[in-house]
């Protein structure tokens, strides 16, 4: 799978892989880093089915300039699911990236 990369500047719901789109749930790793100077973002991550939402990370706070990064069972169906992260905090600025 090439690597997908988004950059999200609010705090909003962004569905980074959609289902049915042709994109390969089999990933290895997210990597999803808070490149606000000033304030830290909370981040949520999920799978959803367009009914139900089932959670791989909750609320996780990532500090000033640093890095979160999910390696171990981030693989899923794409052609169940969509992969969605949730930003929230003040002037969030997050860029993810997929492999």
């Amino acid at each position: 799978m090439a690597g997908i990369y988004t950059n999200i500047t609010s705090a909003t719901t962004t569905t980074l892989i959609t289902k049915d789109s042709g994109v390969s749930g089999n990933i290895k790793k997210i990597l999803i880093t808070n490149v606000n100077t000033s304030n830290v973002v909370d981040i949520t991550v999920d799978l959803y089915d367009g009914t139900n939402t089932y959670t791989i990370i909750k609320e996780i706070e990532i500090p000033i300039n640093s890095s979160l990064a999910l390696s171990d069972n981030v693989a899923f169906d794409s052609n169940v699911f969509n992969l969605r992260i949730t930003t929230a905090g003040t002037s969030p600025n997050v860029t993810v990236i997929i492999k």
